[in-house]
């Protein structure tokens, strides 16, 4: 289909006819889960502002009512981690978003388009949850009328998902989506260039004190950098990226202490930390203010644990 010049949809809709009077090679046919077209009122199409790109495909967004709702492509698979035998990614700590190739391109290819803008959402279908995984509300978004799943695809960012023929649930966009595909492939572009692919080379020295201090000076002596905010763990305590360093740094904010909010215990059990008053609040003000965006540090000092200070 992705080869089609002309009547996908015409195709599509004959295909899907078939099915719902079960003719012939359809005799057998049963629908699936919910699909978009079964999916109604403002749970179907909304409007809303990106305030975080979560990966490859996942985005969080907040709806005109202030509710946080995370939402995926649909029909699209982000990068993945080559199954490697080797153990080598075992011997430190994986990070699939700077350890996948393609991965951190792909976040930011989405990042600096929809970052605090307004997307146009529309609901395909809404996958259900099982052992593995949580439901997931799969969709169309589109920003400015450009198709972002698409836009990914045609970068070589993301591959399209195949189905059964059985299958329903997939984009309501999914030719165009193939048709994307076939030329990335063509002009061999990202996952579908033929040279091995690499991800990028970037040092982690959050939480080394020593490394930290090695790195101080040059810090110091640049005066102001430009930084990217990939992470928020209070409302003082920021997670940054300096791309001219290709370093991750954790940084604190100078000459202020916020409480600390509610945040994971230990062990990865699902339990919860209660935080202190107002912690909640200060972490969402500086969510709010700079989560995923770029912004301009002067660094002070450090302090025991190797955190930078400014």
């Amino acid at each position: 289909m992705g080869f089609v010049t002309g009547g996908a949809e015409v195709l599509r809709n004959a295909e899907k006819s078939a099915k719902e009077k079960k003719l012939r090679i359809w005799k057998n046919y049963q629908a699936g889960a919910a699909t978009g077209s079964e999916i109604k009122g403002k749970d179907k199409e909304f409007h809303a502002t990106v305030i975080e790109v979560v990966n490859g495909d996942a985005l969080k967004v907040r709806l005109a009512d202030g509710t946080v709702k995370k939402i995926f492509l649909a029909s699209i698979r982000p990068p993945r981690q080559e199954a490697s035998g080797d153990g080598a990614t075992r011997d430190k700590q994986f990070r699939p978003l700077y350890d996948i190739p393609f991965m951190y391109e792909a976040r930011e290819t989405m990042r600096k388009k929809l970052i605090g803008r307004k997307v146009h959402v529309s609901v395909d279908f809404v996958q259900q949850a099982d052992e593995k995984f949580p439901e997931k509300i799969c969709c169309t978004v589109k920003q400015d009328g450009t198709n972002i799943g698409e836009l990914l695809v045609s970068k070589g960012l993301a591959t399209v998902v195949r189905y059964r023929e059985d299958v329903d649930q997939r984009a309501s966009d999914y030719d165009s989506l193939l048709a994307a595909e076939a030329k990335a492939q063509k002009s061999a572009r990202g996952l579908f260039g033929k040279e091995v692919p690499t991800a990028p080379h970037i040092i982690d020295i959050s939480g080394d004190a020593t490394k930290a201090k090695q790195f101080l000076p040059y810090l110091q002596r640049a005066g102001k950098s430009q930084a990217l905010v990939e992470f928020v763990a209070s409302g003082s305590r920021l997670r940054l990226y300096v791309p001219k360093e290709s370093r991750l740094v954790t940084f604190l904010l100078a000459g202020i202490t916020c409480p600390r909010g509610e945040r994971p215990a230990p062990g990865g059990k699902g339990e919860m930390i209660s935080g202190e008053p107002f912690g909640n609040e200060a972490q969402t003000l500086s969510k709010e203010l700079c989560l995923q965006k770029e912004v301009e540090i002067e660094v002070e000092s450090i302090d025991k644990a190797g955190n930078f200070i400014g």
